[in-house]
């Protein structure tokens, strides 16, 4: 017989079982086949002796797969980034906060370096009479930033999607952005909401399981 230990009292040695059969026994520290610390809700195998518990054994749980893991236990900045990138197009799942803002983190670096360079030869060149070599590597650094930018709009909009399914919203609701004013707002309020601590209808909490095969949008 399995069961949960309701109560052990240490200093008289007797505790009570709650079996699977929905019964409860009695044992004392004479029938524990261990000398463990014992506590409420760990569980346990028995044999049912006139009604008592005796050859008590504490079942030992195993220690959750690497698997299981929330991701934001192991994965590094970067590696939220760089993950995202792996799903450039893939708006399926969830995505912890830390997923979100460290994309924008390392987007807005990535992206500021050909725009602080464009600026400075800018300003450099405005002080005089600009060559045309000047103005050709301002507008390559500019159309540079211009890719950048375009570059990382869909893994953007992918990884808002799975912040909002995170906190189980439907990732149609991406598009209160675009309400003048008060919809960037929204949404900013949106990714700031602390992830649904169990499994949701876009899938299992990030780093738990495999992906989701619900609907992008659903």
């Amino acid at each position: 017989m399995r069961g949960e230990i309701l109560d052990f009292n240490d200093a008289s040695g007797e505790g009570l079982i709650s079996g699977d059969d929905g019964l409860r026994y009695p044992f004392d520290r004479t029938g524990l086949m261990q000398r463990d610390l014992l506590r409420p809700g760990q569980r346990v195998d028995f044999v049912i002796s006139d009604s008592v518990a005796t050859g008590v054994c504490l079942l030992r749980t195993e220690p959750p797969p690497s698997s299981a893991r929330v991701d934001g236990d192991t994965l590094s900045p970067w590696r939220y980034f760089t993950r995202c990138l792996a799903k450039y197009a893939d708006g399926h799942g969830r995505a912890r906060r830390r997923e979100y803002w460290y994309f924008l983190l390392f987007q807005a670096l990535i992206l500021a370096v050909p725009l602080i360079v464009c600026i400075g030869l800018a300003a450099t060149a405005s002080s005089g009479t600009p060559s045309d070599a000047a103005s050709l590597t301002i507008g390559l650094f500019a159309l540079l930033a211009g890719v950048v930018y375009l570059f990382f709009v869909i893994p953007g909009i992918c990884v808002s999607i799975r912040r909002f399914h995170d906190v189980g919203l439907t990732g149609w609701l991406i598009l209160l952005g675009l309400i003048p004013y008060v919809g960037g707002l929204i949404t900013f309020v949106i990714t700031l909401l602390p992830s649904e601590a169990r499994t949701n209808k876009h899938g299992p909490v990030p780093g738990q399981s495999s992906r989701t095969t619900a609907d992008v949008f659903s």
